[in-house]
């Protein structure tokens, strides 16, 4: 704010961390049962009573809002620590793996919204197959096939630490038949027209290679099959953009501009390339362009 000194804002700021790590907490005693001292849960309560309208109705989303919180105050710090570092998503720090996993799993409501407005869009039809590029911990990957029961999910990655989590939460999960895990780079898929949908995280994935990645993708795609490509969102002042920004700089990737994007899948050849418009709480922009029937 103009005039506001650097302690000023600094103080002001730490308490939009410290009310999203009380809803977070909140989150965590209302889902889990977990045992809280009365004082402490009555305060959490009246906490997200402040910040919601309806603190109750938490939800399926519990897992991806204490995801969200997690990984983001996790990543905070690591930028006070290390705040020259950029381009790498080499984290082997559990939490904030399983943290920005458990966040991604709200990214199955924009593919919902995505298969009421894209034609074509397979996600419930039998044999209806679906790719999940940067799988990470899998997280997204099983909340979609729990979303969508016919779909089959493939999981690629080449982050060993992040996939050996993947394996255990699919076993937890009780998703092994549905959801399959392969160390495999993005670009080394092959054209064999396999998928009906693929996914491709272009905050974690550098700007040299996403057109060789958008190519790869597109020939692994059946005729007809659409190219899913997602990056951050937020509320869309300037300041949430630019921490945006920020955070894509550091986990690698590259800020994408809505036109830079949609041209970027018009140049591959993707027909009716365009931004699905957001009407999810995720905190992620999803685009889309389909391969051609005839291609």
């Amino acid at each position: 704010m103009p005039g506001e000194t650097v302690m000023g804002a600094a103080v002001r700021l730490t308490i939009a961390m410290e009310s999203a790590a009380a809803l977070a907490a909140f989150v965590r005693v209302n889902t889990e049962g977990l045992d809280v001292e009365p004082q402490v849960r009555s305060l959490l309560d009246e906490i997200a009573d402040e910040l919601v309208d309806d603190a109750a109705d938490v939800g399926p989303a519990a897992q991806s809002i204490v995801g969200m919180v997690r990984a983001f105050l996790r990543q905070s710090t690591e930028l006070v620590e290390n705040p020259g570092r950029v381009g790498d998503w080499g984290h082997v720090d559990e939490a904030i793996l399983q943290g920005v996993g458990r966040l991604s799993m709200a990214i199955v409501d924009a593919f919902q919204r995505a298969t009421e407005l894209l034609d074509g869009l397979r996600f419930s039809q039998p044999g209806a197959t679906f790719l999940d590029v940067g799988t990470g911990t899998a997280w997204l990957a099983i909340a979609t096939a729990r979303h969508f029961p016919a779909l089959r999910v493939t999981g690629i990655d080449i982050f060993e630490p992040a996939l050996q989590l993947a394996r255990r939460n699919v076993a937890d999960a009780g998703m092994t038949e549905r959801v399959e895990l392969r160390t495999l780079n993005a670009l080394d898929l092959d054209g064999g027209e396999t998928y009906d949908a693929i996914w491709l995280p272009l905050p974690f994935m550098p700007k040299e290679i996403v057109p060789q990645a958008v190519a790869a993708a597109v020939r692994a795609l059946r005729p007809g099959g659409w190219l899913l490509p997602g990056t951050f969102a937020g509320p869309g002042d300037r300041l949430s953009q630019l921490l945006i920004d920020l955070r894509t700089v550091r986990s690698g990737g590259h800020p994408w501009q809505p036109e830079e994007l949609i041209a970027l899948l018009g140049a591959h050849g993707l027909a009716d390339a365009q931004e699905v418009p957001r009407t999810w709480a995720a905190p992620v922009r999803l685009y889309a362009g389909r391969r051609n029937s005839s291609s």
